[in-house]
């Protein structure tokens, strides 16, 4: 199924691009420094979290879950974004956009990773840059993310903490049938500053100081409390 999103690029209305989502893969434990890795590893571990018996990991997702939308529904507060950078795999360009992939982290612990990251939507910024005009200095590219109303820091560090773009799209072809164009590339994750945590907030920001651009992704997460369960 397509799934077909507006984005711009640089964040200019007169640079529209028309991105046609057709397959997601999340990529997990992408970590350049295998200690940190272990520390991401370990925080979810202690949520009940069975360590993968190799990693780097890979997901799939359906494309319908790919969105900008400015909120999520959730059934509790079993759940949580991770700060990741997108690669969007076009015809003839790669675009690089800010984002999250929210997880219910409930059922990573009581049924499979693979099914827990169907659960919830990926959010995508809609600001997005040509991976060709960045790629010059991306390891220092900042990435955070920031919970609540307050926008407390969450997680942070630089794209060099992550497996390089180009290291990921070679990782992901063989796993994806036909060829990537389509694709959206979920990056994995850098480690919380503190445990995991639910927040009825999330931002992700990925900020380039030599361009001074940034890209955010934000979004409210909210419970359906709405509904009377009777039992």
């Amino acid at each position: 199924m397509e799934n077909k999103l507006e984005l711009f690029v640089d964040g200019d209305l007169n640079q529209r691009i028309e991105f046609v989502c057709n397959k997601i893969v999340n990529a997990g434990y992408t970590g350049r420094n295998q200690a940190e890795v272990k520390k991401h590893i370990d925080e979810l571990k202690e949520l009940g979290v069975p360590a993968p018996d190799s990693v780097p990991t890979y997901y799939p997702k359906p494309a319908s879950l790919l969105t900008y939308g400015s909120y999520l529904e959730v059934a509790d507060q079993d759940n949580s974004g991770e700060a990741e950078f997108i690669l969007l795999i076009g015809e003839d360009e790669i675009y690089v956009a800010a984002g999250s992939d929210h997880t219910d982290r409930n059922l990573e612990v009581n049924s499979t990773i693979i099914k827990a990251k169907q659960m919830c939507s990926n959010v995508t910024s809609r600001a997005v840059w040509r991976l060709s005009d960045v790629e010059d200095h991306w390891d220092d590219i900042v990435i955070r993310a920031m919970i609540g109303a307050e926008k407390e820091l969450y997680q942070e560090g630089t794209l060099g903490a992550i497996m390089t773009p180009r290291e990921l799209i070679e990782r992901v072809k063989p796993l994806v049938g036909g060829d990537l164009v389509g694709t959206a590339i979920f990056s994995g994750t850098v480690a919380t500053i503190g445990e995991i945590r639910f927040s009825n907030r999330f931002e992700v920001n990925l900020e380039d100081k030599k361009r001074k651009q940034l890209l955010c992704c934000s979004y409210a997460i909210n419970t359906m409390d709405w509904f009377n369960n009777p039992e």
